[in-house]
């Protein structure tokens, strides 16, 4: 059931006085039968919430339905708090967009003087899920995958992993650990996923923000993440419930 208290509605409160009646039994009686106060037993026909163990054994101890009691939980205060998170959402994308357009639309590439944009230099991204330089194999497996002749190309030749598209990959896993040598193409990969994710062409119900760690670990009085990006992106920080953006 998963509630800790239950509340009889207005039709359930007159059917458990109607039971009193018809079973000639006081509130005060209910109460020691269901090992409680007659003060919840008031509280309960107030209809006030009631522990949901005491709620069940009352309709119990009346020969009732408590299910036919209860006050049928609303789904209004749900459809409000999604409402207010998709808004909280939105209004976030907002204030963080200049940011990431500045952080993530421009690349240095080598020695050129101006920065390029990331569209004119980015090229679709695959990932392998294995990283094949941590096999363990053992020598027999080593000889049956390659000949001895090309012994000194082993692991260098055809990449037999299966390749994920990047932004597949993201799709599918919620957290990742992107690994590779350098110039691979690691920081251009998460600026293209930002800046995709904020110009609303990928997950656009969520807030991207790109953190270089050097930057964060350096900074003045060593302030938790959450208040790192609200410095970075001008954000207030947010007071309510925490969420997944």
């Amino acid at each position: 059931m998963g509630r800790r208290s239950l509340q009889a509605s207005p039709e359930g409160i007159q059917i458990i006085k109607k039971a009193l009646k018809r079973k000639k039994q006081s509130q005060t009686y209910i109460a020691g039968a269901v090992g409680c106060s007659r003060q919840t037993i008031w509280s309960l026909l107030q209809g006030n919430p009631t522990d949901c163990n005491v709620f069940m054994d009352v309709c119990s101890q009346l020969e009732l339905n408590w299910e036919e009691i209860v006050e049928l939980e609303s789904s209004e205060p749900e459809q409000n708090e999604s409402q207010n998170i998709d808004a909280l959402v939105r209004e976030v994308r907002q204030q963080i967009q200049p940011y990431i357009q500045e952080r993530c639309g421009k690349m240095r590439v080598l020695d050129m003087t101006q920065p390029i944009g990331l569209g004119e230099i980015y090229t679709s991204v695959n990932i392998l899920e294995k990283i094949t330089g941590r096999r363990g194999l053992e020598l027999a497996e080593l000889t049956r995958e390659v000949s001895p002749e090309k012994f000194e190309r082993f692991c260098l030749g055809d990449v037999r992993e299966r390749r994920v598209p990047g932004l597949e990959a993201v799709e599918q896993f919620s957290k990742l650990m992107i690994l590779g040598k350098p110039g691979a193409g690691k920081t251009t990969f998460l600026k293209h996923l930002a800046i995709q994710c904020i110009g609303g062409k990928f997950q656009s119900d969520r807030v991207p923000v790109f953190i270089t760690l050097k930057d964060f670990a350096e900074t003045d009085g060593k302030p938790s993440l959450l208040e790192y990006i609200s410095r970075l992106a001008a954000i207030p920080p947010y007071q309510g419930r925490a969420n997944s953006l």
